[in-house]
């Protein structure tokens, strides 16, 4: 089975079934496949993580030529649920889920032959023989610095030689040690596009690196002592912050990169402004997005250094979960405020953030489809980053050329 990264998460999207007898022919209606897999419940208050069985929805169906190959293409939508992950509440991780596992039956009336034979059933295993993903082109490593901290990271290395190197830093969901793997770093967001070819021409080629976190960024003491049921507590500091600067000056170094990107989303634009502020000379530009460092947390000292450094914000105007008039609203007005050259400070901002594909819309009151995009939770404005859709408020510069401006 193949995973595909999208908007809003990942989803098996593809699967090959390999038979040892051949079949005629098959059709939209030769097969029925579901998928059974840990979710949250969240009809529970308590939002207890249960074993749940959901149907699946063939697209497409072929049969290869010696009748024994059959691949499927699966729908993946929001919120169907379609996902190897699973994503809890308590610890607002996602990890892989254990067991994930497809059910491939025949339907009922399926009709199937087999040399003019009909068939009655297929035994099908449901353990997938081999497993790919859309980000099986990154290497996969851990990182130990100075102060002992392991830190597991992606990396992508362009086929072209590039002076660049961009960091993507994750937001909450993606980080932890069990159960998971720098994979969902990439695939709980669609860090992927990084690699593909709009954003890579646009900035002239960069290197790509995704460290993940061993809890979360905004673990001021690497042991999650300021997290309670109302939240993350933050102090403007990370436990990290020395880790990870020594993983990414050493990988700068062995790629040969000279210039240095930050871009990182809630947890991961915290992590993004704590490193911006810690080292603002270090970093040729920054984008910090739905970044969650609150404003009083930022010394005057602080906004005062990052005066010269290249920033563009991005958010979404109706956040609930980083609300913007405690985060980055009152520090871009004091970034104004210090002289910062308009220049050197770009601000990309929505009412909502909706699907800008045109195949997702929203339901009315009877679950049914309307005329209305599907509107995502106010804090996902990484979508746009990732479409390379962020254009800014004053100007229209969109945040992959503003990398682009301050790289080449």
């Amino acid at each position: 089975m193949h995973i595909q990264g999208y908007d809003w998460g990942c989803g098996v999207d593809k699967v090959t079934l390999t038979l040892d007898a051949p079949l005629d022919a098959v059709d939209g209606g030769t097969f029925m496949i579901s998928e059974t897999k840990m979710a949250t419940d969240f009809t529970d208050e308590t939002f207890p993580i249960v074993e749940t069985t959901i149907p699946r929805l063939i697209n497409d169906v072929s049969l290869g030529d010696d009748g024994k190959t059959v691949e499927f293409e699966l729908a993946c939508a929001p919120n169907d649920g379609d996902t190897p992950l699973t994503f809890s509440m308590i610890t607002q991780y996602n990890t892989w889920s254990d067991p994930y596992y497809l059910n491939i039956t025949l339907a009922d009336e399926a009709g199937a032959t087999s040399d003019g034979e009909a068939v009655a059933a297929v035994d099908i295993a449901t353990e997938a023989t081999e497993i790919t993903t859309s980000v099986d082109d990154w290497a996969i490593d851990t990182f130990t610095a100075a102060d002992d901290v392991t830190l597991s990271y992606a990396a992508w290395t362009p086929e072209s030689e590039a002076n660049t190197l961009v960091v993507w830093l994750h937001g909450l969901g993606e980080g932890g040690t069990e159960a998971t793997d720098p994979r969902i770093v990439l695939l709980g967001n669609k860090v992927a596009a990084l690699a593909g070819e709009e954003f890579q021409q646009t900035v002239g080629g960069a290197h790509l690196l995704a460290p993940q976190s061993p809890t979360f960024w905004m673990d001021n003491d690497g042991k999650m002592g300021n997290i309670d049921a109302e939240g993350i507590h933050d102090d403007g500091t990370s436990f990290y912050t020395a880790a990870v600067e020594e993983l990414i000056d050493t990988h700068a170094k062995k790629v040969g990169a000279e210039k240095v990107v930050l871009a990182g989303c809630s947890n991961g634009g915290y992590m993004t402004m704590v490193l911006s502020i810690s080292r603002p000379d270090a970093y040729a530009a920054v984008v910090p997005i739905c970044e969650a460092l609150s404003d009083t947390n930022i010394t005057d000292e602080q906004i005062e250094s990052l005066k010269d450094l290249p920033m563009y914000f991005v958010y979404s105007k109706d956040d609930t979960t980083v609300d913007p008039t405690k985060y980055e609203e009152p520090t871009i007005k004091r970034l104004q405020d210090s002289g910062k050259d308009s220049s050197t400070l770009h601000v990309s901002t929505t009412e909502h953030v909706v699907d800008t594909s045109g195949q997702f819309f929203a339901a009315d009151e009877d679950g049914a489809p309307t005329e209305e995009p599907y509107q995502y939770m106010g804090h996902w404005s990484w979508i746009y980053f990732d479409n390379n859709e962020c254009e800014c408020d004053e100007d229209g510069l969109k945040a992959w050329d503003f990398i682009a401006e301050n790289v080449k």
